[in-house]
């Protein structure tokens, strides 16, 4: 039976929707459309497995909010009032997000407007990309071992990344675009993506101060630390905190 949300939405699309046969079969790329009462028309498989959904079909219709943790969904939500008021794309953004086993994982998310017959914004087309582990051959053969190490001891430092560069004999745009190529990360993306994995497990096993876990992961601000790693994870680090124990005083009990 098709569904009322969709049919509405496909009508009122100025170009047919080819994402969907795009990403259909593709498994380490998240793709989702969705019209402007933020509910959603269109996903692939790689979207209903992350949610551990037997279907597509389970997903259209929904909003983020039937989907998602709350947190989630509100970063969800302000991204997409960011497109529909802008107009604007957004390109690569990297979010620490739950993923299909429950566990944390990191995406890099880009949002896109799509226009109706009559030139206004009706919808927003989403790709997010699992960024997962590269194997060791990858990082030797981009060379990139030593500078990945670098920044996993050195992440609490002030990282300077033509210095780093320079030590394996490159440009900062060669490293660049080497890091793109094996992370999809540039690195100064995955210098962060360090220090909030770091600040996340911090916050998880330690009773530290915000502050001083702030400290720890390379930010001399708290306010900025506290900023980013809201915008990147969903909550606050306290709130991250708080919800980390709750989760885990549940799995003891079970």
């Amino acid at each position: 039976m098709p569904n009322k949300y969709r049919e509405e939405f496909l009508s009122q699309l100025a170009t047919p929707i080819i994402g969907e046969r795009l990403f259909a079969q593709v498994p380490d790329i998240l793709f989702c459309i969705k019209n402007r009462d933020h509910r959603y028309i269109a996903a692939n498989r790689a979207f209903a497995d992350r949610l551990n959904l037997k279907s597509v079909n389970d997903i259209i219709g929904k909003t983020a909010y039937d989907l998602f943790p709350m947190h989630l969904a509100d970063i969800y939500r302000d991204q997409d009032n960011i497109v529909y008021e802008t107009g604007n794309d957004i390109i690569d953004r990297v979010e620490l997000v739950t993923n299909s086993k429950g566990g944390i994982g990191w995406y890099l998310a880009s949002k896109f407007p799509l226009e109706g017959k009559d030139g206004n914004i009706i919808g927003i087309a989403s790709i997010s990309r699992d960024l997962q582990t590269p194997c060791d051959e990858d990082l030797k053969f981009a060379g990139l071992f030593r500078t990945v190490e670098y920044i996993h001891k050195h992440y609490s430092d002030d990282l300077k990344i033509a210095e780093m560069a320079a030590k394996i004999n490159l440009s900062v745009t060669q490293l660049d675009r080497r890091m793109r190529k094996v992370f999809k990360l540039t690195t100064s993306q995955f210098i962060r993506k360090t220090r909030l994995e770091a600040a996340a497990r911090l916050l998880t096993t330690s009773k530290k101060p915000i502050a001083q876990v702030a400290q720890e992961c390379g930010y001399s601000d708290q306010s900025a630390f506290t900023r980013q790693f809201h915008a990147t994870v969903g909550l606050a680090p306290g709130a991250y905190r708080t919800s980390s124990s709750s989760a885990s005083t549940s799995k003891i009990k079970k």
